[in-house]
């Protein structure tokens, strides 16, 4: 029950830091327009992001006024339909060329309950923008083979905060495992990094 409640905890403090009524804005700038990394610590078994989507279709193209993104992914991750899929997200600041930990965290139980779900950060940087909607609601990543057509857009992600976010690089962390019917969870879990700095909205 302690790891519910703390579990809990985390998630209202990154719910807080996210929500853009916050008076300090900040925009997460990507440090590579490729936006995907490998990850420096990845778990054992653990695949890339190439092992959950076919990105070959996908264009990221930086401009002076953000990332342009055109295109369409699938999915291709091996796993099954009826499988539940665990998501961990976590954000390390670089200080004094040491990778710190960061209250910016978050874990989800079930990300295919609210992969649609317009209140959640990642819908307006990712999930709005898929035109066969029908297709997002009913089908999350654990449906090999769905195709997302994307609208032309320009990827902006924005955190807001009572506090101030330090300057400099940072390493945000997605992990995803998906888990069978009987709570098990399958070894091919993804991870991958997001690089980038916050940078304060005037």
């Amino acid at each position: 029950m302690d790891l519910i409640y703390f579990l809990l905890w985390q998630a209202l403090i990154l719910l807080k830091i996210v929500n853009p009524s916050f008076e300090i804005n900040y925009e997460y700038v990507f440090e590579d327009e490729d936006v995907f990394s490998k990850c420096q610590d990845k778990p054992p078994g653990f695949l890339d992001v190439d092992k959950l989507f076919d990105l070959s279709l996908m264009h990221f193209e930086m401009h002076p006024d953000g990332l342009h993104i055109t295109g369409n992914l699938t999915t291709w991750w091996d796993v099954e339909p009826t499988d539940r899929i665990e998501g961990s997200l976590n954000i390390l600041h670089l200080d004094r060329g040491t990778w710190q930990p960061t209250i910016l965290n978050l874990k989800v139980r079930d990300f295919c309950k609210i992969f649609y779900d317009p209140k959640q950060f990642w819908y307006t940087s990712f999930a709005k923008y898929i035109i066969n909607n029908e297709d997002a609601l009913t089908k999350c990543f654990n449906n090999k083979g769905t195709v997302y057509y994307l609208e032309p857009y320009i990827m902006k992600a924005y955190a807001g905060t009572g506090m101030t976010m330090p300057s400099g690089r940072n390493r945000m962390i997605l992990t995803l495992v998906a888990v069978d019917e009987n709570n098990v969870k399958r070894p091919n879990g993804i991870c991958t990094e997001i690089m980038g700095e916050f940078v304060k909205v005037k």
